[in-house]
Parts: C-alpha cells; sequence; structure tokens
C-alpha cells in the first residue's frame, strides 16, 4: 500500500527541478510580459490622450486645448573666468510661451505642465 502512495505522490505532485535554465526562461517570460504591459498601457494612456485633445481642438465647449505661459526672459551669459552672469533680456524682456493642456505633446508644442516647470529657466548665451 505504501509503495501506490509513493508513486500516486510522485505522480500527482513534480519535483522541483534542478536546472538553471528552467528558472531563466521563466524570468525571462516573465520580464517580457511586464515589458509588455507597460509599452500596451503608456500606449493607452497616448491614444487616449491625443483624442481627448483632438476632441476639445473640434469642440471648446468642453475645456481649452491650448494655453500660454508668461514668462520673464533671463539670459545667462557666460563669462571668461567661468563664472555665470544673469540679466533680463533688454530686447524682449517677457514672451508667452504656447503649451498644449495635456499630458503628452501635440503638434510639435509641449505641455503646459512641462512649459510652467520650465519658464523660469535661463536662456544660455
Amino acid at each position: 500500500m505504501g509503495f501506490f502512495r509513493n508513486l500516486l505522490s510522485a505522480k500527482l505532485m513534480p519535483t522541483p527541478s534542478s536546472n538553471p535554465a528552467d528558472s531563466s526562461i521563466s524570468f525571462s517570460r516573465i520580464a517580457r510580459l511586464i515589458l509588455f504591459a507597460a509599452f500596451a498601457l503608456f500606449l493607452l494612456a497616448y491614444l487616449g490622450d491625443s483624442l481627448w485633445f483632438q476632441l476639445r481642438l473640434r469642440y471648446p465647449s468642453a475645456g481649452p486645448a491650448t494655453s500660454s505661459v508668461h514668462r520673464i526672459r533671463l539670459l545667462a551669459i557666460q563669462l571668461k573666468n567661468n563664472k555665470v552672469e544673469y540679466q533680463i533680456d533688454a530686447q524682449r524682456p517677457e514672451e508667452d510661451l504656447p503649451c498644449v493642456r495635456s499630458l503628452f505633446p501635440h503638434g510639435g508644442v509641449r505641455p503646459c505642465w512641462y512649459v510652467t516647470r520650465h519658464a523660469k529657466d535661463p536662456i544660455n548665451m
């Protein structure tokens, strides 16, 4: 009776494989699946953002699709002694930068969250 019990348990419960190639195959499969899922999620977010942007362009009552960020132009002038001098631009001291109200850039225009974050960055000369 003990012989059949051992035989039955051996067939139902496989022994763990000591082959290291089996674990690397499963790891690469999991890594590939995670990479595919991340790419699909990114693609879905971009397509949704693009559709929402196009909808707001066609129907302005849904909300503004574009905007602008006002900034003061600060010039960063490199000096000979590796120092930087900052001056406000005398010719055009202020400007409005166009932006789109979305997560990703559309139509070659950067998103407003990015433009707002970098509005105070000096302009290298």
